[in-house]
């Protein structure tokens, strides 16, 4: 699948990407919510997290939401509609990998 508009996601963005898909989160729910997803194998501490929050808003992938009545100026972040086709773009090349692999193994 050849896209004009490759980003290549590490799996920290990825995942953030997927969780924002759901809904608006900060940057401690998006911790909670990626340990949750991976079953704990990927755990996303504030050296990753932050910087990697920095780098999507940066491509525009995501954006801070004003969100009135929040604690301790707590910033919550949203996918953009260009993150949400990124993450789209991301899930259909994963979906492409699996089904090569499952063309390998049965052929053994």
């Amino acid at each position: 699948m050849k896209n004009k508009k490759s980003i290549n996601l590490n799996e920290p963005s990825f995942y953030i990407l997927l969780a924002l898909s759901k809904e608006p989160m900060s940057g401690y729910e998006l911790t909670r919510n990626i340990l949750n997803i991976t079953k704990g194998r990927l755990e996303v501490r504030t050296g990753t997290m932050y910087p990697t929050l920095k780098k999507l808003l940066d491509l525009k992938l995501i954006e801070q939401i004003d969100e009135s009545n929040q604690e301790r100026n707590k910033k919550t972040y949203q996918l953009t509609e260009e993150g949400k086709k990124i993450l789209q773009h991301e899930i259909d090349i994963l979906k492409e990998k699996l089904e090569e692999v499952k063309l390998i193994m049965n052929e053994t």
